[in-house]
């Protein structure tokens, strides 16, 4: 794997890390990189692809999203990094309105396994819904 660049300050670590996820993801076929931190993944189970740009954002708003949108076309899946990063509340709703998943580290194998991915939420041990939510 190549060292690129982007306009969004992802590190290599962070992509790095990302792909060793796909690779030793039980519903990931295949991979291929484009962009630096593009990654469209072919997945086992349902037969299909999903583009995913992988981020490192503390908080993922909504502007943040629509750049995202605006910049990478046919996203399906916006990764934001780790557990210590988080998404606001209107920028998930947006998310799972549109049927695009924006998912911290915790929560994205899981929505890889899911034929809707953008309504996958991680559970506790109550069953309850699992969110990282976080306001600007």
């Amino acid at each position: 794997m190549n060292n690129g660049s982007n306009n969004w300050n992802v590190p290599y670590s962070q992509i790095t890390w990302f792909s060793s996820l796909l690779d030793s993801h039980g519903n990931v076929e295949d991979f291929e990189r484009s962009q630096d931190i593009v990654f469209d993944v072919k997945r086992k189970n349902q037969k299909d692809s999903i583009r995913i740009v992988c981020l490192n954002k503390y908080t993922m708003g909504q502007t943040m999203v629509s750049r995202v949108l605006n910049e990478f076309e046919g996203v399906n899946i916006i990764y934001i990094g780790g557990n210590w990063n988080g998404y606001t509340s209107e920028a998930k709703e947006f998310c799972v309105d549109s049927n695009i998943g924006i998912y911290v580290s915790g929560e994205i194998s899981g929505a890889l396994w899911k034929n809707e991915f953008w309504s996958y939420y991680k559970k506790d041990e109550d069953g309850n819904r699992v969110m990282f939510i976080r306001e600007e």
